[in-house]
């Protein structure tokens, strides 16, 4: 069997790209026709909008549902951060409502919150968070895979989980090695589903904070 002349090469790879070509152009027209606004007068359209921010972010699939799906994370972390951003959006929402007021506003006062999301934030997303931001309230009472302290790992889970970044944004904006992003998730999780008692994951987080700790005194 004879191969294919440089010039026969030459014409499959140009047909090749002009294939690829054509699949992203489709994919762009569906996208564009998705989300556009259309300006219409009287039934014909004189122009459109573009989409807002947000209608984007809508079309973008979830990242956490993604992770699992893949199994970067567990069902169980993958059901941490769905709790972790409905506490958040909650209480975000509790302190716009309350300021958005200005005869409401007082100091030292807190946003309403329905009773079992101030039982998640107090007894879980506090501990988890000031645990992994450094800042325990009891360090003394805290089990030994339970003192480290990494704020990366907090600033990736909410930058991923709130925000809706995917790890490959969140490691080329911190100009991370490709995966460290991914790491340091699964250990805020892992973490959170500990202290949860979903999970049991104290080797797993104490082989994680030796490792960080040996790289720190490089």
């Amino acid at each position: 069997m004879t191969r294919p002349g440089p010039a026969a090469s030459r014409v499959a790879l140009e047909l090749a790209e002009q294939r690829r070509r054509a699949r992203r152009d489709a994919s762009a027209r569906d996208h564009f026709d998705r989300t556009r606004h259309s300006l219409v007068l009287g039934g014909v359209e004189i122009g459109y909008v573009k989409p807002t921010a947000e209608t984007e972010a809508k079309l973008r699939p979830d990242p956490i549902v993604r992770l699992v799906a893949n199994e970067t994370l567990t069902r169980e972390q993958g059901r941490a951060a769905v709790e972790i951003r409905t506490i958040y959006e909650r209480l975000s929402a509790g302190l716009l409502a309350r300021t958005s007021d200005p005869a409401n506003r007082s100091p030292g006062t807190r946003p309403n919150l329905p009773e079992r999301i101030a039982l998640l934030h107090s007894q879980r997303y506090l501990p988890w968070a000031r645990l992994l931001g450094g800042a325990a309230a009891e360090p003394s009472r805290a089990a030994p895979a339970q003192q480290g302290r990494c704020p990366e790992a907090l600033e990736v889970a909410i930058a991923v989980i709130i925000d809706g970044a995917t790890l490959a944004q969140c490691d080329r904006a911190r100009h991370w090695r490709n995966g460290t992003s991914a790491q340091l998730l699964v250990y805020a999780l892992a973490l959170y589903t500990d202290l949860a008692g979903w999970e049991r994951n104290r080797d797993m987080l104490a082989a994680f904070e030796a490792t960080r700790a040996k790289r720190a005194r490089r």
